[in-house]
């Protein structure tokens, strides 16, 4: 509640990174886009540009086959961005790395104005396959 202070949700603005350095890594800022409704990727941590397979700033989910519309991905952004309330959901991971099992995405709705959602805040948690288990999985 102090970030938004008397508003609905905080802004983009609010949020300053200096305060949650751990994050930085696997936070991602998308873009809202109004008529018609869209997503675009504009900040990605290293950490998901790391499991990802091409650089994801600029790029549209509408363009992205894994998050046209009705996809969980697209489902999970929508919801916070028209009801301007935050997710906690599970993400499948549909990129080349051995290393990853399993994604959690936390959904957090950001607004200018404090009522319609312009931006929405993720943060990633990448659970990967320990280093001790890698070898032994085949995996180096």
């Amino acid at each position: 509640m102090t970030k938004r202070g008397d508003r609905r949700m905080p802004s983009r603005a609010d949020i300053d990174p200096v305060e949650i350095p751990r994050l930085l890594s696997s936070t991602a800022l998308v873009d809202v886009l109004r008529d018609p409704l869209d997503f675009r990727f504009r900040l990605l941590g290293t950490a998901i540009d790391k499991i990802t397979s091409r650089n994801l700033r600029g790029i549209r989910f509408s363009e992205l086959p894994f998050l046209v519309p009705g996809n969980k991905g697209w489902v999970d952004y929508e919801y916070v961005a028209t009801t301007g309330r935050p997710l906690l959901t599970d993400r499948p991971y549909v990129g080349q790395s051995k290393l990853v099992v399993r994604l959690t995405d936390s959904l957090f709705p950001l607004s200018d104005d404090g009522e319609t959602v312009n931006m929405v805040w993720s943060f990633l948690d990448i659970w990967q396959v320990p280093p001790r288990e890698r070898s032994w999985n085949g995996i180096a």
